[in-house]
């Protein structure tokens, strides 16, 4: 199948090595030095003691071609800012990647734009890493996955079979979703404590303590506990039910022990030094989502939150060279 990928950070290198390993004819979007590099070696992405290499077709706007499908993988702030570009291209569907707390109103910008409700999807891709100069590292597992759906309703069987097809004979486990919205809504409710966490400690979460995992766990059941509050609901299903009981002693742990190692740094630490403007735009938004039930307490939350310094300093710690 053509597919075309804008955005080729992290999540868009992996994405796109795992379409092209499907055999699909894959084209990426991509300017300044990172096309260069991409047109110059490839796609080179390093993953444990693995390394891959793809040549996707590589343009600095798009070509006015037929495609199947076209993804645009960026972080939430700067979806918003290609949905006019996204509009004007001849694709089947259109998929929208990342985390995204204003899912509702581009879907609507879309539809205006003339595009139709059932070739508009939203997908989140389970995998973490960093890009360097010349290469991408990653960090995923045995199969990534690939969570994927319409706003509020799932893939019909044609659609299902549609990107089982695309993904076919790559390691990319896809996750049909019933109602993206609300899961978009409860990943951010997951890694927003997080993030907090993360710019409280430096970005070092080495130095964390169980008290602060504990805090962050129980921060992220209030945030759950909100978003059921304005009609929003938990998914995946009874993913909140993770947090009590053994399940929620078993996830500290395991947080924990994530936190003192590498791999807390490239899932967590590190993106959040790297992308203070999109923690910035997840913060905000979720604080004017808060208005909808200003009186609902979230002692937690609020405290790992005000534990971190001011956006203004860390843009001024964790700005780029």
């Amino acid at each position: 199948m053509k597919v075309l990928v804008y955005g080729i950070g992290v999540i868009g290198s992996l994405t796109v090595h795992e379409l092209c390993k499907a055999g699909n004819d894959v084209t990426v979007v991509s300017r300044g030095c990172w096309k260069e590099v991409l047109e110059r070696q490839g796609l080179q992405i390093h993953s444990g003691k693995n390394k891959w290499i793809d040549y996707p077709k590589v343009l600095s706007k798009y070509d006015g071609q037929v495609y199947d499908v076209v993804f645009s993988i960026m972080q939430n702030q700067q979806q918003a800012n290609i949905l006019d570009t996204l509009a004007e291209i001849q694709a089947k569907y259109i998929v929208l990647v990342g985390n995204n707390l204003q899912s509702a109103e581009m879907q609507h910008r879309l539809e205006e734009k003339g595009k139709h409700p059932n070739d508009i999807l939203f997908a989140f891709q389970a995998s973490a890493g960093l890009r360097h100069e010349d290469y991408t590292e990653v960090v995923s597992f045995n199969q990534t996955e690939f969570t994927i759906g319409h706003l509020k309703n799932e893939l019909c069987f044609e659609e299902q079979t549609f990107f089982q097809k695309l993904f076919c004979g790559s390691n990319m486990k896809l996750c049909f979703m019933d109602d993206m919205e609300s899961w978009l809504f409860c990943h951010v409710a997951f890694i927003l404590p997080a993030v907090y966490l993360s710019y409280g400690h430096h970005c070092n979460l080495r130095t964390v303590t169980m008290k602060d995992i504990t805090m962050y766990v129980q921060a992220t059941k209030e945030a759950y506990a909100f978003l059921k509050s304005i009609g929003m609901q938990i998914r995946p299903k009874n993913d909140d039910k993770n947090l009590v009981g053994i399940r929620g002693i078993l996830l500290k742990l395991i947080l924990w022990s994530i936190a003192k190692t590498k791999l807390g740094a490239l899932i967590a630490s590190d993106h959040c030094r790297n992308a203070v403007a999109e923690m910035q735009h997840l913060d905000d938004s979720f604080n004017v989502l808060r208005n909808k039930n200003p009186y609902l307490e979230m002692q937690n939350f609020d405290e790992l939150r005000s534990k971190m310094p001011t956006w203004d300093r860390l843009y001024q710690e964790y700005k780029k060279e």
